[in-house]
Formats: C-alpha cells, structure tokens, sequence
C-alpha cells in the first residue's frame, strides 16, 4: 500500500464526516448509524456502451464489508435505496448504484 493511499484511509473518515448523511444499511452486511455520500449525477455505461446517469451511495469499507444487489440503504429515515450493481471497490470504500 503506497504512502496516498495510508493518507486517504486516515482522512476518509473525516470526509464522510462532513459531506456524509446518517443511513442504516441492511442485507449482506447490516449496519446502523453509518455515513454514507450520496452522489445524484454519476455517469455510467449500458451494456450498448451508452452512457447514463445514476445515483450512487459510497459506504466506507469499514462500516459495510460485504455488499451486493437487493441491499438497501435507509438514508436519515427519509428515504430507503435499493443497490443495483456495485460499481467500484478501492479496499477503503466502495461506491455503490442505487435506485
């Protein structure tokens, strides 16, 4: 593991800590009380190579070690997501599209 990357696992919580919202997460892993980021305009490609727009929920390894499709999230008690596909995993979070 290079020197980066020790930094961003150190800083990551403090990341969450500011631009997270509170969720609780239920399925592979379960989960309460952890900060997620949501992100309403990321761009992904279709099985014909086509670009589209997705919302996605970062979770930090930490908090949810497993994830998989039909999990879902409850955003501050104000919205239930339900994850589609898991569309990337760095080791120290993993960004998750949702619906």
């Amino acid at each position: 593991m290079s020197r980066f990357d020790d930094e961003v696992r150190m800083d990551l919580g403090g990341i969450y800590q500011d631009a997270g919202d509170v969720a609780d997460y239920q399925g592979a892993s379960s989960a309460t009380g952890i900060l997620v980021v949501i992100d309403r305009d990321w761009q992904v490609y279709d099985k014909d190579q086509l670009p589209m727009r997705v919302t996605t929920i970062s979770v930090m390894i930490a908090d949810v070690p497993e994830s998989r499709q039909g999990d879902q999230i409850d955003v501050a008690s104000d919205r239930v997501w339900t994850v589609q596909e898991v569309l990337e995993d760095d080791g120290h979070e993993r960004r998750l599209w949702v619906s």
